[in-house]
């Protein structure tokens, strides 16, 4: 007689429980989300617990059938998978450990985005609020070093220096993720109705801006203007020629005003030029970031064209392309023997061609039904962005490169879901 009023107990808490859930489902996923950015800039513990919490949140009473409607997250795994089959062609297992390790984010945040509830215009808005606040004190942060020591930082721009950035000093990704915020922002302009908050967001989008061009890193860059260069094509497609043409010309004249006014900017811009005059004049030093870059392409091609099939394993990449190195260039610093600054070129090193054909499936995959309307013109930009930064980042390869490409091309996917 007794069991019954606990019984009955407990079945009212957990009904209390899954009301809970389902009411503030969409509000927890917006909470972790801003938890995760916070991580990306100041902890990995942070990042991966709110990674893991965003998972359990979004696949709580979720149906089996949802769950197979996952295709995006089946290629994933996919391509995922067969990289982590290396392991029994790989000789160095800790360091194929070290690189399956940091794709952990493949497994549970495709599938979390995919099975999450339908969201709302308001919960968009506390998510780019947060994001925006997060990337500001970022950019605060980083410009405090800037300012302490403005002579010494600048020095070491003509020398491939940059200037010091949260996210554990890894500057080309926070510069993608600044630039990312900034096409974000754009995003959702249209969306918010308030004039003091349509002001607050362009004056976020030109501090963004700006500071992007004091870093002068060009990975934040090239995402930038591959966004610029879009609209303005959009805008010629829809037959805005007017429109168009003045964004150009008040681009290129900012471009002029940040040239002679903003001296990192314009090292950044002196540096590339010195570096592909040397390049033309034979000079084939890995001393040079852009001539090492290409020195690694060689050194990766050759590697492919000896094990097409199966590659050499994630365990013995970095072996193999240092005894290219040793081989073609010996000249080479230990420090300077880099892998490929290439994704694919990556993915194929590490599993041959199939695997590689795989990837390329899985990273095609979120375009093929992109909708032609606002909406979809940010899903395609955000994707077409960081396609270029793959192309010229082995981005998949740390733990922040594979956050910032989940999180800011998951999140464009959602948001494009909700009608408004």
């Amino acid at each position: 007689m007794r069991s019954f009023p606990l019984t009955k107990s407990k079945l009212v808490q957990n009904n209390n429980l899954k009301h809970f859930f389902t009411v503030y489902q969409q509000a927890i996923a917006i909470c972790l989300s801003i938890a995760m950015v916070y991580g990306f800039l100041a902890g990995r513990a942070i990042l991966s617990l709110a990674m893991f919490l965003f998972f359990l949140n979004a696949i709580w009473n979720v149906k089996a059938s949802k769950v197979r409607e996952q295709k995006w997250w089946f290629l994933g795994l996919a391509w995922v998978g067969l990289y982590a089959l290396s392991y029994f062609w790989s000789e160095d297992i800790p360091y194929w450990q070290e690189r399956f390790q940091v794709k952990y984010a493949f497994v549970i945040l495709p599938i979390a985005f995919g099975v999450l509830p339908g969201l709302t215009i308001k919960h968009l808005k506390w998510l780019s609020w947060g994001i925006s606040v997060l990337a500001i004190g970022g950019c605060i942060y980083s410009l405090s070093f800037y300012f302490k020591n403005t002579d010494e930082i600048l020095k070491g721009y003509f020398y491939s220096k940059v200037l010091t950035t949260p996210a554990y000093k890894d500057h080309i990704r926070f510069s993608v993720f600044i630039a990312l915020s900034i096409i974000w922002n754009c995003f959702i302009f249209n969306k918010i109705s308030i004039k003091w908050q349509k002001i607050a967001l362009i004056l976020t989008i030109i501090f963004l801006a700006l500071y992007l061009h004091i870093l002068a890193v060009r990975s934040g860059l090239i995402v930038l203007y591959s966004f610029l260069i879009l609209y303005v094509l959009a805008l010629f497609f829809r037959k805005k020629v007017a429109l168009g043409s003045s964004i150009i010309a008040s681009f290129l004249l900012l471009l002029f005003i940040a040239y002679q006014n903003i001296p990192s900017f314009r090292l950044k811009i002196e540096y590339g030029l010195y570096s592909l005059n040397e390049y033309k004049k034979g000079n084939e030093s890995a001393g040079y970031s852009d001539i090492g870059r290409l020195i690694s392409y060689k050194m990766a091609g050759k590697i492919i064209q000896e094990n097409p099939i199966m590659g050499v394993g994630a365990g013995d990449l970095r072996a193999a392309m240092k005894e290219k190195y040793q081989e073609f260039s010996p000249s080479t610093k230990p420090e300077q023997m880099i892998v490929p600054h290439n994704q694919a070129m990556v993915v194929c090193l590490v599993g041959g061609v199939f695997t590689l054909i795989v990837y390329l499936v899985w990273l095609f995959y979120p375009i093929a039904h992109v909708k032609r309307n606002r909406n979809g013109f940010y899903v395609f930009a955000t994707w077409f962005a960081l396609l270029i930064c793959l192309m010229v980042e082995p981005m998949l390869e740390v733990q922040l490169g594979v956050f910032v490409y989940l999180f800011a091309l998951l999140w464009i996917i959602k948001a494009a879901e909700i009608k408004a």
